[in-house]
Formats: structure tokens, C-alpha cells, sequence
């Protein structure tokens, strides 16, 4: 039997692409990039703005990366708010191309990044990794199915857009993550540390400074040697 070829999706395939992105110049600054992954509900949003805040990074939240490329109006939004509609995953390298526009554009004052809900799947890390480098740390947020959907719930009482959400939907979510993140677990699993997110904000926030102090500490000392070598 021969190898299956996967039908090319026409709604992907009529999406434009924009022009070529060199991401050379963050790989080049040696900044330190962190990856924050976690179910819908984990909570990756608000841990990230907190991170951002007390180290002084760049918060990339990808959800409002590309809410902000839907308001364009462009064709490219228009079928952009299709995928995203429909409860699919962006291109890789389209959400690849807007992630690293958004870095450039932060690049020069030399602070790290936080990326919030980056990778979604294993195609986007090898593409993140080939394109600019892999990431210092990744912090996976492990919170279970019935929490997240616990959360996703009380939060949609509070959201009007939302109030139309079901249990089914939801289960639908959390399943569709779960099957999509354990290859990018996998491929990271020399840079993951898993978090327990399941305890209240700050808890979970202090639990994930400890990680990063850490990181930085070692990452600031390589970054030393690699200096001296360099003289």
C-alpha cells in the first residue's frame, strides 16, 4: 500500500502568506526565550502577564497576536477568523511569521520573551526551532480535565460571547490540546518542566519564579563563558 497523501485543505490553501521573515536577529541577541503551554483554562494568560511584569520580559500572548491580525480586515484576517472560528489551528508558519514580527519589533531593548500558548503542535516547534532557536525552558501547566473545564465554565458566566459554551464543546477542547501537545512535550522534554497549575495564582506564580530564577541563573553564566571565550 502506498504512502497516503493528505488532502491540501482549500480554505488553507487560499490563505495569503506574507513575505519571508529573517528571525536571525533574535537568535543573534541571545535573549532568553520562554515557552508557556497548558490547556484552555490552565491559566497561561495571566501567568504570563505576572512573568512578564516582575522579570521585565516581553509578553507574547499568540491568542491576542492574532486577534490583532483579524481586526485588519484583510483577506488574510478574513480567512484567518475562518480557521479560528472553526475551532482550527492556524498555519504554522503563518502564527510563526506574526510571533516573530511581534519579537523583532520588541527586539531592541534587549529583554527576554514569555510566550504564552506557543507551540500547539510538534510542527510548529521545528519550524520556531529552525527558524530562529529552540527556547531556555518551557513550562507546561498540568491542571486536570475536570478543573479546566470547571474554570472554562465560570469564566464564560462572565464573558457574553461565550455564554453559549457547553460541556461537549469544552471536553472537544481540552481532548483536541492533549492529542496536539504530547508530540511538542516529547520533542521538548529536555527544556520542560511541568507546573502543577491547579493551586491558586500566586501559588502557582512563585512555583513558576523559582523555575525561571533558576534558568536565568544559568543562563546568564553561559552567557558569560561564551563572552570570555569570545574575547
Amino acid at each position: 500500500m502506498g504512502n497516503c497523501i493528505k488532502p491540501v485543505d482549500p480554505l488553507v490553501a487560499s490563505l495569503p502568506r506574507g513575505i519571508t521573515v529573517d528571525g536571525s536577529p533574535i537568535k543573534e541577541s541571545g535573549v532568553p526565550i520562554i515557552f508557556v503551554i497548558g490547556a484552555p483554562g490552565s491559566g497561561k494568560k495571566t501567568l504570563c502577564t505576572k512573568v512578564a511584569q516582575k522579570y521585565g520580559f516581553h509578553g507574547i500572548i499568540t491568542s491576542e497576536i492574532l486577534r490583532s491580525e483579524v481586526s485588519k480586515r484583510t483577506d488574510r484576517a478574513f480567512v484567518l477568523a475562518r480557521l479560528i472560528s472553526q475551532g482550527r489551528l492556524v498555519p504554522s508558519d503563518i502564527l510563526i511569521e506574526l510571533i516573530t514580527v511581534k519579537m523583532l519589533d520588541q527586539l531592541q531593548d534587549g529583554k527576554g520573551f514569555i510566550v504564552s500558548g506557543f507551540p500547539r503542535e510538534k510542527q510548529q516547534c521545528k519550524i520556531f526551532d529552525r527558524e530562529i532557536r529552540p527556547p531556555d525552558l518551557v513550562l507546561f501547566l498540568d491542571v486536570r480535565n475536570s478543573v479546566l473545564s470547571d474554570r472554562i465554565m465560570a469564566r464564560s458566566v462572565k464573558t457574553t460571547e461565550r455564554m453559549s459554551i457547553s460541556f461537549d464543546n469544552i471536553r472537544i477542547q481540552i481532548k483536541e490540546f492533549k492529542k496536539q501537545n504530547k508530540p511538542v512535550i516529547k520533542h521538548y522534554q529536555n527544556l520542560l518542566v511541568v507546573i502543577d497549575g491547579e493551586y491558586d495564582v500566586m501559588t502557582v506564580f512563585k512555583n513558576i519564579c523559582k523555575v525561571i530564577d533558576d534558568v536565568l541563573f544559568n543562563f546568564s553564566k553561559n552567557s558569560a563563558t561564551t563572552s570570555a571565550d569570545n574575547s
